[in-house]
């Protein structure tokens, strides 16, 4: 049995979750999904709230039990979480871009951001289509029909605790509004008549910011969930993204071969990235 950590967000969730699978196919192995984090108050009652998002997929992974989690978390009792917690703290092995090393030793816990495709590139295939949802609603049918019909291209703009949380904005930082201006200019200079499809977790700043154009279309709303979302920004023909693992899958999801995906140069507010795998060749930074 191989068991993933999941945390963060829907984004984070997808990293974690298809490097696991890569790792259980590696291994020939059943894999399973520690979601005991999302029981702690801080995710509860933080500036951004995060749940357990995965359960409208058709993953085939299964949610671990506590005993599973501590039996093959802390397989060696106090030693285990002492080395866990060198590790994680003292020696900071996040695990937060490609990890090589997955694909090459046996592992029975894993825990990570794993921002990079590299991390599950055996298993893509099958990564793409367990990201499916069972089930579409009719608010998300009517607004994949209008996408179907334009030039479209997703432009994702995160903020939420990027840009209201001191700590999360000194890491993340929110992508300029040159940022997306430029990433306007090009796209329109590559694509015949394109339509600019926003979505955002502040959805009424993002029109007060943009305002109104005849190829403008703001999508976000309380009627979809975050994961019909996603799945809008993937059914759109091109992307602008955020850096954010939320957009990356919406651009990430599109299997359109022709797709020109733009991302920010800089993933994160550091002077030297962690993310050096996180954009895929082909991926346009600006």
């Amino acid at each position: 049995m191989i068991i993933a950590k999941l945390k963060g967000g829907l984004g984070n969730q997808m990293f974690q979750y298809a490097t696991g699978l890569a790792v259980a196919s590696a291994q020939s192995q059943e894999l399973k999904l520690d979601t005991t984090g999302y029981d702690d108050q801080r995710y509860v009652n933080a500036d951004t709230p995060r749940q357990y998002r995965l359960y409208p997929f058709y993953i085939s992974g299964s949610i671990a039990t506590t005993d599973e989690v501590k039996k093959y978390k802390y397989p060696f009792g106090i030693l285990s979480k002492a080395m866990r917690f060198l590790n994680f703290r003292i020696l900071k092995r996040h695990n937060v871009d490609y990890e090589p090393s997955f694909s090459k030793k046996s592992h029975n816990y894993i825990e990570g951001y794993f921002q990079s495709e590299k991390n599950f590139m055996a298993v893509r295939d099958k990564v793409l289509k367990e990201f499916i949802i069972k089930k579409e609603s009719e608010v998300f049918l009517t607004e994949k029909n209008k996408i179907d019909k334009t030039n479209s291209v997703s432009v994702h703009i995160r903020r939420g605790d990027y840009a209201s949380d001191p700590k999360t904005k000194n890491a993340h930082q929110v992508c300029s509004r040159e940022y997306y201006d430029r990433a306007m200019i090009f796209a329109r200079s590559k694509i015949g008549n394109p339509i600019f499809y926003f979505f955002s977790d502040d959805i009424d700043w993002v029109k007060k910011e943009f305002g109104e154009s005849p190829d403008f279309k703001y999508v976000s709303s309380p009627k979809l969930e975050d994961y019909e979302e996603l799945l809008l920004m993937s059914s759109c023909s091109h992307h602008i993204i955020a850096n954010s693992s939320f957009s990356w899958w919406g651009a990430y999801l599109n299997q359109n071969q022709n797709k020109i995906v733009i991302a920010p140069k800089k993933w994160v507010n550091k002077e030297i990235d962690p993310h050096t795998n996180v954009i895929p060749e082909g991926w346009i930074r600006i």
